[in-house]
């Protein structure tokens, strides 16, 4: 703004003082309107409670990604009826992915977390999701993978390694070490991690699911 002030007024302190706090000023309500703007989008927010308002959803205590992923599933609408839209909704929660097979004579759906091993941390929250879509008349079976004792050897070492689990733990195990990935910062997570640490070179990287 001071730029389009005479020569004379530019070189004032008292005018740049002026103009400086102003600007100030109005760069804060940028700031604002642009934080607002980004709560009002379910894709962008991190405020949920009138989000799940809105669509008739009860506030739930969850990491924001699983919040997001309920709502943007009841807007989808109920009635899902496809494999693909069951196989996204699901997506949304787990990103490790799912692998579905449909029964039509029986109306059944099997669902197996094809990718991990274990039960998703979320699967109460998943399971509730996919409840509030599917046909009544549509029974969902869901299927987790365990590992073998090889693959309990291979992943942890050595079987003194196995001393911190339980047998449902280390039979569980998926032998990443996942990751959160925000804004260029990493955070050690594996409830609602969207990462894992995979080596190439000798040197960590994190591959996204």
């Amino acid at each position: 703004m001071i730029d389009r002030l005479p020569n004379y007024y530019r070189k004032s302190k008292t005018v740049k003082d002026f103009y400086s706090a102003v600007q100030t000023i109005l760069d804060k309500v940028s700031e604002d309107i642009s934080d607002e703007d980004k709560r009002l989008f379910i894709t962008t927010t991190d405020s949920f409670l009138l989000h799940e308002k809105d669509v008739g959803l009860s506030e739930i205590t969850a990491d924001n990604e699983t919040k997001r992923a309920r709502v943007i599933a009841r807007l989808q609408g109920n009635n899902l009826l496809t494999k693909s839209e069951l196989e996204q909704l699901i997506l949304m929660y787990d990103r490790t992915g799912c692998t579905i097979t449909e029964d039509y004579k029986n109306y059944t759906v099997a669902v197996k977390f094809s990718g991990r091993k274990g039960v998703p941390y979320n699967f109460e929250q998943i399971k509730s999701a996919v409840d509030e879509v599917k046909p009544a008349h549509l029974q969902v079976n869901y299927e987790f993978q365990s590992n073998t004792w090889s693959e309990v050897q291979k992943k942890l070492g050595t079987w003194g390694n196995a001393k911190i689990f339980t047998w449902g733990g280390v039979k569980d195990y998926d032998g990443r070490t996942w990751l959160y990935v925000e804004n260029n910062e990493v955070y050690l997570r594996e409830n609602g991690a969207n990462a894992y640490v995979v080596f190439k070179d000798n040197k960590p990287y994190a591959h996204f699911l």
